[in-house]
C-alpha cells in the first residue's frame, strides 16, 4: 500500500512538472532563410570577325560560314554539378542561407518580367539566384570567352525585391572548342565548367564588393 501511494505521488510531481519544464525551455522561433538557384539553358553562341558575324547561335546551329561546335557541351546538368561544387551562398554574401537548387532552367522572358519572386510559395527570409543566358563568344580579335548573365534578387518578406542585381561575366577559354574533329573534345568541356564556376565566383565579388564613396572635393 506504502508503494502504490509512492508511485502515484512521483506520477503526480511529474504531471505537474510537465508544462512548467515546457514554460521554461520554449522551443526556438527560428527562420530558415534559402537561396533559390536555376542553372541556364544551353550554350549559345555568338562570332564577330571580317568576313561574318553577327549571327546569334550561328556556330551552334551549323551555319554556313561558322565552326560547328560540339553538341550541348554546357548543359543545365552541367551547370548544376558545378554549382553543387561551390558554396554559392557564401559567394553572395548570404552565409546563413540553404540553397536550394532547380533542375530546370527559366527562360529568359520570365526572368526578365517576373516582378515578384520565382519560387513564390517560399519564407519572408529569401533570395534568389538564376543563370540568364550563357555564350560561347569567339572574336578574332580578342579571342575566346564564356560569357554568363546571372540575375540576382532579395526579398526581404516583402513581395519586391529589396535588391537586384545583374551583370554580365567573361571568361576567357583556350580549349574550348577543340581544334578539329579528331581532338578530344572532353579537356574543352571541362574548361566550359570550370569557368562557369569561376564566373559564378567573379559575379559574387562584384554582387559583394563594398558601394564606391564620392570623394568631395575640398
Amino acid at each position: 500500500m506504502i508503494m502504490v501511494r509512492l508511485v502515484a505521488c512521483v506520477l503526480g510531481a511529474a504531471l505537474l512538472a510537465g508544462p512548467a519544464l515546457a514554460e521554461e525551455v520554449p522551443a526556438a522561433a527560428t527562420q530558415t532563410c534559402e537561396l533559390h538557384v536555376w542553372p541556364g539553358n544551353d550554350l549559345r553562341s555568338i562570332y564577330s570577325g571580317w568576313f561574318h558575324g553577327g549571327i546569334v547561335d550561328g556556330a551552334v546551329q551549323g551555319r554556313d560560314g561558322y565552326k560547328p561546335l560540339p553538341s550541348r557541351p554546357l548543359t543545365a546538368e552541367r551547370q548544376l554539378e558545378r554549382l553543387r561544387g561551390l558554396p554559392v551562398a557564401q559567394l553572395l554574401g548570404l552565409n546563413d542561407y540553404a540553397v536550394v537548387l532547380h533542375e530546370k532552367p527559366l527562360d529568359s522572358r520570365t526572368l526578365r518580367t517576373t516582378a515578384g519572386r520565382l519560387a513564390p510559395d517560399t519564407g519572408a527570409c529569401y533570395a534568389e539566384l538564376a543563370v540568364d543566358d550563357v555564350f560561347f563568344q569567339e572574336d578574332i580579335i580578342d579571342g575566346r570567352f564564356l560569357k554568363a548573365l546571372f540575375r540576382f534578387r532579395k526579398f526581404d518578406g516583402d513581395t519586391v525585391p529589396s535588391r537586384s542585381f545583374g551583370a554580365y561575366v567573361q571568361r576567357r577559354l583556350t580549349l574550348f572548342p577543340p581544334k578539329t574533329p579528331e581532338t578530344d573534345p572532353q579537356a574543352g568541356f571541362d574548361e566550359l565548367v570550370t569557368q562557369f564556376g569561376e564566373a559564378v565566383t567573379e559575379f559574387g565579388q562584384s554582387l559583394t564588393k563594398p558601394p564606391k564613396t564620392s570623394r568631395k572635393r575640398k
